[in-house]
């Protein structure tokens, strides 16, 4: 059989273990995985690399890029009402196509082959996605409010983009009711009846800290979990953004309810707030995944840095130096956030997605290595990545993204920035 493009020479990740062996891509599948010469219309020598399955950013809000830098030392409440959202109000359509672009470019380059965001304007992310070749689950950020009628053209703008752009190209869409205290639960309800009758996913943010959770408590009696399995919101089609802040008898509700959860140390930590039990997730059998969420709340998408923080805060936390291995770690950035969108990658096996990254090893960083899995994890970082695939197309080769041009994405964002702090002309739209 001749495949479009092999992979020689690697060691690759393969069940916890790095192997060196062959890979096949046909199409946009990986079609051949082992020791034999197999032949390619084009091959890449991975020789003094690793090669691992596509990473997954899990939950991310992409264009906040935009905000990088901008909103610091905050508390999640004062962040959103007093920085965050007053500046959203004056990003336009165009804005947001050119944040996604540096978003994605920032992925690409250090490693990130698929993403889910929850956003606005999301027809321009979805339009940047098509043009550069990451794979995206996307779904607009709807939040009624307690307003009726606002939250019949959230459900409908919700609607019409899952319409529009599910599996287009490389975009999987799915639904975004924000979270448990900007979405009534008769919302929140209806939002999950639509999307189960399209056979959709549905994200949410739950738990992220305590104000969160006092807020939706004065309102329902309940905190944000418990409220979301009350109104039959939770099951395996549900993911959920955080959980930072859950009891043990919450755990159990998503276990039992096989929901799925997108952890996001970095921006926890930096808005204060705290450290999920990610340690007690796993434990119980639940599905996590890694995300950066926003980069004015993170300020990188590198997922490398999650990847190496989420062992070091479970050790921490629970005060077993084994609580969270570095494997798992690994698996939480591929197959397990390919497996929460129901995606058939984040893994090196034939049939699955052509989704791949290649990390060049030969750095000091790397050596002397004694265990290849633990290098990667807690000595590499995501600007060690040679090239990327997605979808059985190169996207980043020997470090240059080949579908972005950097310059000038830089040089348009900040165009952006210098008129966002000019107290430039707002956008009148309604996007919150």
């Amino acid at each position: 059989m001749m495949h479009d493009i092999l992979i020689k020479n690697g060691l690759i990740y393969l069940d916890h273990e790095f192997i060196r062996m062959n890979i096949g891509i046909s199409g946009n599948r990986i079609t051949y995985t082992g020791r034999q010469e197999v032949h390619a219309g084009q091959t890449i020598d991975a020789s003094g690399c690793a090669v691992l399955p596509g990473v997954m950013n899990a939950h991310t809000h992409l264009s906040m890029c935009l905000l990088r830098g901008v909103a610091e030392d905050q508390p999640l409440e004062r962040w959103l009402s007093e920085t965050v959202w007053p500046i959203e109000k004056k990003l336009s359509a165009r804005d947001i196509y050119y944040g996604s672009l540096l978003g994605i470019y920032e992925m690409l380059r250090t490693g990130t082959t698929c993403f889910s965001d929850l956003y606005i304007e999301m027809d321009m992310t979805a339009r940047a996605v098509l043009e550069t070749g990451i794979r995206a689950c996307l779904c607009y950020g709807m939040a009624d409010r307690g307003d009726e009628s606002r939250g019949r053209e959230e459900l409908r703008i919700g609607r019409e983009f899952v319409k529009k752009w599910h599996q287009k190209g490389t975009i999987t869409a799915l639904y975004g009711p924000h979270s448990t205290y900007t979405c009534t639960p008769e919302f929140l309800k209806e939002v999950k009846e639509v999307a189960d009758n399209d056979g959709l996913k549905v994200q949410i943010h739950a738990s992220e800290n305590s104000w969160e959770i006092d807020e939706v408590r004065k309102k329902y009696g309940m905190t944000p979990v418990e409220l979301l399995n009350s109104i039959g919101f939770l099951d395996e089609n549900t993911i959920l953004a955080h959980c930072v802040r859950v009891s043990d008898s919450e755990i159990e509700i998503i276990k039992r309810r096989k929901a799925h959860i997108v952890h996001n140390p970095i921006s926890n930590l930096k808005l204060s707030a705290g450290i999920a039990p990610v340690f007690k997730f796993v434990l119980k059998g639940i599905n996590v995944a890694l995300g950066t969420d926003g980069a004015a709340s993170n300020n990188s998408y590198n997922m490398f840095e999650e990847i190496k923080i989420t062992p070091l805060l479970q050790k921490c936390l629970s005060g077993n130096a084994s609580a969270l291995k570095a494997y798992e770690s690994i698996d939480m950035a591929t197959k397990n956030g390919y497996r929460a969108y129901g995606l058939e990658g984040g893994e090196i096996k034939e049939g699955k997605l052509a989704d791949i990254v290649i990390i060049d090893v030969s750095s000091p960083s790397y050596h002397p290595s004694y265990n290849l899995i633990n290098n990667i994890v807690y000595s590499g970082n995501g600007y060690d990545v040679r090239d990327v695939i997605v979808d059985g197309k190169i996207v980043v080769e020997k470090g240059k993204v080949l579908t972005i041009d950097r310059e000038k994405i830089i040089d348009k964002v900040e165009r952006i920035k210098r008129r966002i702090m000019d107290n430039g002309q707002e956008n009148t739209s309604d996007k919150r």
